[in-house]
């Protein structure tokens, strides 16, 4: 009854004795059925009872509109919310993530947690990171389950643990700041004590143990204590270890699958050809299936390369793809499309029919939980309807699940999406929201990846995404990507502006920018800051958004600073502005003549913000 009743709120239903019976069963189909004021839903597995309930905001009532769905249904779709990048769903954004994904028809989701939980007798493990409490992983599984969507545990158990191996504790027993030290047993204590919490808080009994980009694995701690050995042998070894112990745990572990392909073909992943030899693979244990991991193939032969390479394993195969949410403040829902429809052609070709879609959150998970609403539509329709749906599908779908129109749900992009940087142009997304956010006013790092018109863009965007501010479910995401969008307006050639006055030796007009444009900018950032953190606190803890208001409010002091030396100048009082003496050069070393887009993704905050130490 309760995934029934906040399923019903979430789209205005109401349950009474009055309106339609609903029954549903399990059946040899999927389907929704109406008939003399019953209304009879088919399901195969529990989640599609929920996708199909979402066809009555199509068809309402009306008795012979049924629909039904023939082709069989995937054995997974899952997907991966990253909690480890600042970002930390609280149980708001949680359970509404849970139905979002049962509206769709997910049977699965992962919970991505480098060091977001709790685990006894390592009180500083996830220490004042928002980590989840035995009993919020509990609840968010049985809210879960009671949707019929299996939470999958999905840890680190060597690399991408700087966070953790920071504290005390962990450092003790590491052989790089991010890696666990392989053959020490403090390192199998450890992870036997975080299966235990998972064995405890989540009833699946799979588990993602990561493993992926331990890039210099054996080259720290490992290498002083036990001299040079090859990176192949000490994974192979280690993965044996951590495999036992999840067969001693009752767990089925997959893992991340590019150390394979990185030792075997020089630190590269995805290889147009070639494979890994046979003795290698005869050493993956048996019970660890492996995730081919592809946010970025707009290449079909490199991906049937690696699928290819990937089934000659004797071990389970699942594919991982993106919903580009990970640059930034803005999604990148367009290059995921374009990447997917390529890659799932590719997967059912080859029968592979476990797929996972992951939503990243790098440098500092700013982006909404729910601003790749498209891509997770796109990846349920094909894969419960055997084919790529056309637009038609996308909008009615789009509005049964989400009650908005697929077409507004892609402006979520449009922070991102300036000129020359469409799928087609671009090898990967880019993220000219947070770099050009971030860019010094004076320094300039970012002043030479910006086209023209870049603020009038900007202008129009805010003016776009304005429009739907007031929609009931999303407005709050459209609210802070127009905010963002309003500040960028002006911010954006805030840095261009001031130093080709500087050039020109127009005091004057330095003094006017000083007193009237860097002011209002910073109204402008007081009011996105605002809007961002409603945004955050309404789907996250409160834990995380500390950078980004150190980040924002270091913006902030430095538009002040250069307002004032702008003044300073003017007045006659300083002889000249340094940073703005020095050239401005392409941060990637691209030739001077070089026709690419200059848009770039550079979402590293720190790369962005100044050259100088932090």
């Amino acid at each position: 009854v309760a995934p029934v009743t906040d399923f019903c709120k979430e789209y205005g239903w109401k349950i009474s004795d009055e309106g339609l019976l609903l029954t549903v069963r399990r059946g040899s189909f999927r389907g929704i059925k109406l008939e003399n004021g019953k209304c009879t839903v088919t399901y195969q597995k529990k989640c599609e009872i929920f996708r199909l309930l979402t066809r009555l905001n199509h068809i309402g009532g009306q008795e012979g509109h049924d629909y039904k769905e023939n082709i069989e249904a995937p054995e997974m779709l899952c997907y991966m919310v990253d909690e480890s990048r600042n970002a930390v769903l609280n149980m708001n954004g949680a359970k509404k993530l849970i139905r979002t994904l049962a509206a769709l028809g997910y049977d699965s989701m992962m919970l991505y947690t480098e060091d977001t939980f709790e685990v006894p007798g390592y009180p500083y493990f996830g220490h004042m990171r928002g980590r989840f409490g035995k009993d919020e992983l509990k609840e968010i599984n049985a809210y879960a389950a009671s949707f019929g969507i299996e939470l999958i545990p999905c840890i680190q158990t060597l690399a991408h643990l700087t966070t953790a191996i920071r504290w005390p504790g962990l450092r003790s027993f590491s052989d790089t700041p991010d890696i666990l030290l392989a053959g020490d047993e403090r390192t199998y204590g450890f992870i036997r004590a975080v299966l235990k919490v998972c064995a405890e808080c989540f009833t699946s009994r799979r588990i993602n143990i990561g493993m992926d980009e331990a890039h210099a694995l054996g080259l720290g701690n490992h290498l002083k204590k036990n001299g040079y050995r090859p990176a192949s042998e000490i994974m192979l070894e280690h993965l044996s270890r951590v495999a036992q112990i999840c067969a001693e745990e009752g767990f089925s572990p997959m893992m991340w699958s590019d150390m394979f392909f990185r030792m075997a073909f020089g630190g590269n992943y995805r290889v147009r050809e070639g494979d890994i030899s046979p003795e290698i693979m005869s050493k993956v244990p048996s019970n660890v299936a492996l995730v081919y991991w592809d946010y970025y193939s707009l290449d079909r032969q490199i991906f049937d390369h690696m699928v290819d390479s990937h089934l000659k394993f004797d071990n389970e195969v699942i594919f991982a793809g993106g919903a580009w949410k990970w640059d930034g403040f803005a999604p990148s829902n367009k290059f995921s499309l374009a990447s997917t429809k390529l890659q799932l052609d590719s997967c059912a070709e080859r029968g592979l029919r476990k797929i996972i879609v992951t939503g990243w959150g790098d440098n500092g998970g700013e982006a909404s939980q729910f601003s790749i609403l498209p891509v997770l539509l796109y990846f349920a329709e094909y894969l419960y309807l055997g084919c790529e749906p056309d637009e038609n599908q996308l909008d009615w779908r789009s509005e049964e699940v989400y009650c908005a129109k697929w077409k507004d749900l892609l402006l979520f992009d449009l922070p991102n999406a300036l000129p020359g940087t469409a799928p087609g142009e671009i090898s990967h997304p880019v993220d000219p929201c947070k770099y050009l956010l971030y860019n010094d006013p004076l320094e300039g790092l970012l002043d030479r990846h910006m086209g023209p018109d870049v603020a009038e863009w900007y202008k129009k965007y805010a003016a776009v995404l304005s429009e739907h501010k007031g929609d009931a479910k999303w407005g709050y995401i459209y609210r802070t990507l127009a905010a963002l969008c309003d500040l960028l307006s002006i911010k954006a050639d805030l840095g261009l502006r001031i130093r080709e006055k500087y050039l020109a030796g127009d005091r004057e007009a330095l003094r006017a920018i000083a007193e009237e444009d860097i002011p209002e900018t910073i109204s402008r950032l007081d009011f996105f800051l605002l809007v961002f953190r409603d945004q955050w606190y309404f789907e996250n803890k409160t834990f995380g958004f500390a950078s980004e208001e150190i980040r924002l409010g270091g913006l902030r002091e430095r538009l002040q600073s250069a307002a004032d030396r702008l003044i300073a100048y003017a007045d006659g009082r300083a002889e000249k502005i340094e940073e703005l003496e020095q050239p401005r050069l392409f941060v990637d070393g691209r030739a001077e003549d070089s026709t690419r887009t200059p848009y770039i993704s550079y979402n590293h905050w720190a790369y962005c913000v100044t050259a100088c130490l932090l």
